[in-house]
């Protein structure tokens, strides 16, 4: 096998989980962005792995200019989107309009809530806006 010469300097083709630093938010949810901006790999998306602890939730809040679509790899849940709540299992997928309030709970006692998640706009902490 040949190696492939990056397009861009540290850039890489091939990104494993395992071998990103997560950003805990503190509230029992790790992000684990894949592919973005801020890894200087992609710049029009990004991709993140996200982790929610048993009995925990993402805080409820909105992007006025960004796309974002969940699929659920693994765990049970429940999302409200703009007050209407939805069960959500493997193989689910959300797809979340601009300017949609959102919110995610991880409904287990014992297993993470692991969600797929991309954005469009890429997501940075200046383009959410937290409603609690």
């Amino acid at each position: 096998m040949t190696a492939c010469p990056k397009h861009t300097p540290n850039a890489s083709f091939v990104i494993n989980k395992a071998n990103v630093t997560p950003r805990d938010t503190g509230y029992g949810e790790r992000v684990y962005e894949l592919a973005g901006p801020a890894d200087g790999n992609i710049h029009k998306h990004c991709i993140a792995i996200v982790d929610i602890d048993p009995g925990k939730s993402s805080k409820s809040h909105y992007h006025p200019s960004v796309e974002e679509t969940y699929f659920v790899l693994s765990g049970q849940g429940l999302i409200n989107i703009d007050g209407c709540e939805s069960v959500l299992s493997q193989g689910d997928l959300v797809a979340i309009p601009t300017g949609v309030h959102h919110k995610v709970t991880n409904t287990s006692e014992t297993d993470v809530l692991q969600l797929y998640v991309t954005c469009a706009e890429p997501w940075t902490p200046e383009c959410s806006v937290f409603l609690e």
